[in-house]
């Protein structure tokens, strides 16, 4: 690292944690060659910092934590499956890009669900399934709820994402020691924060209908390395339990894009694309949406589409 990289950090820390009321504890050292100089480690950049008592009276633990948390969020210990996902992202809701078809080609994984709370103190019905709708894919199970009905945590993690996000309205988003996520979303009051700890049952949100919703609803999904998973595999909806303390996910729980495709293609729902065609412009012409027609074609929205280029929809 360059040693302007290095002053830089220096500067940086003795500012902002000037007057900071952080016990240090064992973890700084004493610079053996300067009695006034402490020694921290920021093991992810491999560096060591000396800073000078003179400046700082005190720091923040740094060097056995992944990321600083708000002292105000009550957080305590390390992000949940860091070593599984090796990021943590407040701002996207899929910030790590792993393929559909590709979560689990060549293994599998169990999931331990012990614990597990049903998200909602009420239940009334499930008005929504995961799958394909007309002209989109539908990534969770919707369930009825009323505005101001109590919405649960349904196992111990820490809150990645608490915002609102565009359809989604008033979305938490939960990431769970077994590494799959769980989502919360068209919130009317979002009662949790970024970077918080949680225990299952914990109260994080009221029901409500904000974003793309047409009435009161959770829309719940469980998501594992950023893909989602029929919540109807680990859940069952009619005893508002999990179906096995233990459940073994494959890649045959990330294959439904196939049966989505399939559906497409015998419907006949195929565009060819025409000179002066864009995504948005397919998108309005047939009725669907362009995160749809990424999703179908396996594109992004950065993907070239040529003329005579087929794409299904």
């Amino acid at each position: 690292m360059k040693k302007s990289t290095v002053l830089f950090l220096t500067f940086m820390l003795c500012t902002v944690f000037s007057h900071a009321t952080y016990s240090s504890g064992e973890r700084l050292k004493k610079n053996a060659h300067n009695a006034s100089v402490h020694t921290i480690t920021l093991p992810r950049l491999n560096i060591e910092i000396n800073v000078p008592l003179a400046e700082v009276a005190y720091l923040p633990d740094m060097e056995d934590r992944y990321l600083d948390l708000d002292e105000d969020s009550g957080s305590e210990g390390l992000i949940p499956a860091d070593d599984l996902y090796a990021i943590w992202d407040n701002l996207k809701v899929n910030p790590y890009r792993i393929p559909s078809d590709s979560v689990l080609v060549n293994d599998s994984v169990s999931l331990d669900l012990a614990g597990f709370t049903y998200p909602l103190a009420k239940h009334y019905r499930v008005t929504s399934e995961f799958g394909q709708r007309r002209y989109r894919f539908h990534h969770g199970i919707d369930l009825k709820v009323y505005k101001g009905d109590s919405i649960l945590n349904v196992m111990d993690g820490m809150v990645r994402i608490a915002k609102r996000i565009g359809a989604y309205g008033n979305l938490v988003v939960i990431r769970h020691s077994n590494g799959l996520e769980s989502f919360y979303g068209h919130l009317s009051k979002i009662l949790v924060k970024q970077d918080q700890t949680v225990k299952a049952g914990d109260l994080i949100g009221l029901g409500g209908s904000t974003g793309r919703s047409t009435g009161a609803h959770l829309h719940f999904e469980l998501r594992y390395l950023g893909q989602c998973v029929n919540p109807r595999d680990l859940v069952d909806f009619d005893s508002l339990c999990v179906k096995n303390d233990t459940v073994l996910l494959t890649q045959k729980n990330f294959d439904y894009r196939k049966s989505a495709v399939s559906s497409a293609t015998s419907s006949g729902r195929i565009w060819t694309v025409r000179k002066g065609d864009s995504l948005s412009v397919i998108a309005k012409r047939t009725g669907t949406s362009v995160g749809n027609l990424c999703y179908l074609n396996g594109i992004t929205t950065k993907t070239v589409i040529r003329p005579g280029r087929k794409l299904i929809y």
